[in-house]
């Protein structure tokens, strides 16, 4: 695993070591619209339309490119029948996607693949049918490399769908930043920039929506429950822990709602 890897593995460690407690669990059933076992910023209407964009068949397989605890691949294979595999750098992630997987029955649908430190993921060529990848983007050191290596793995006229939730649409302060960046090394990236990148790597975007709305009910639903559990969250965590992700999601409401930064879901095709 390389330092940049290390880096963004421990600031989520704890989030993804807790994810299945009790405790936790209240407080995700009570902040999310409805609870799949996502910790990113989807919505689960927002992946069921995401399924309508892919248009899955039984036949195919799907990569999930950075599945973290496999809500929402768990979702997709149950409601789309696809086979899938999921890859994160994240040993705490992929402890509970593999007990979420196991409890669920689908251990013979979906395979899990630890990819810290790997120069290249551990897939023949033009072995899926479909990739995607939730809120992961804004973490890689290299996108165009990243991209490259999902243009690998995916059959001719495979799709990508992934989201970003750090497109610069404002003016940002380095506070506004570091709070964004609380959960470790993140990049910020211009309108066009994804586009681009995209291009770049022999892929044709097929569509663009803005999806920031998800983001600012999850991080306002999230504060107000963690203050319905401030006791037993402080008592678990600490105070300055509930407090410093208190305000990591007082600024996120800010931030997304004044749309300094922008939510995209991008659906791309190799050519």
């Amino acid at each position: 695993m390389t330092s940049r890897e290390k880096h963004l593995s421990r600031g989520y460690a704890a989030v993804y070591s807790q994810f299945d407690s009790p405790l936790i669990q209240k407080v995700r059933s009570e902040a999310f619209e409805e609870d799949i076992g996502q910790h990113s910023w989807l919505v689960a209407n927002e992946l069921r339309e995401y399924l309508n964009w892919l248009s899955l068949s039984r036949a195919d397989q799907v990569l999930d490119f950075g599945c973290g605890p496999a809500g929402p691949l768990t979702y997709l294979v149950t409601h789309s029948e696809v086979t899938a595999a999921g890859v994160d750098i994240n040993a705490a992630a992929l402890t509970s996607a593999q007990k979420r997987v196991t409890a669920m029955g689908l251990s013979d649908r979906i395979a899990l693949h630890d990819v810290s430190g790997n120069a290249e993921l551990p897939f023949a060529n033009e072995g899926f049918s479909h990739v995607i990848s939730i809120d992961v983007v804004m973490h890689l050191p290299d996108r165009q490399d990243s991209l490259a290596k999902l243009w690998r793995v995916l059959k001719p006229g495979g799709r990508l769908l992934f989201t970003d939730a750090c497109i610069v649409n404002g003016v940002l302060s380095d506070e506004d930043i570091r709070i964004r960046s609380h959960y470790g090394l993140s990049h910020f990236v211009p309108e066009g920039f994804n586009e681009s990148a995209l291009a770049s790597a022999g892929f044709t975007l097929e569509k663009k929506e803005k999806h920031s709305d998800g983001l600012i009910a999850i991080c306002s639903g999230r504060w107000q429950a963690r203050e319905r559990y401030k006791k037993e969250l402080v008592g678990e965590f600490g105070e300055a822990a509930f407090e410093h992700e208190q305000a990591y999601l007082k600024k996120l409401v800010e931030i997304y709602s004044e749309q300094k930064l922008l939510r995209y879901a991008y659906l791309a095709n190799k050519c």
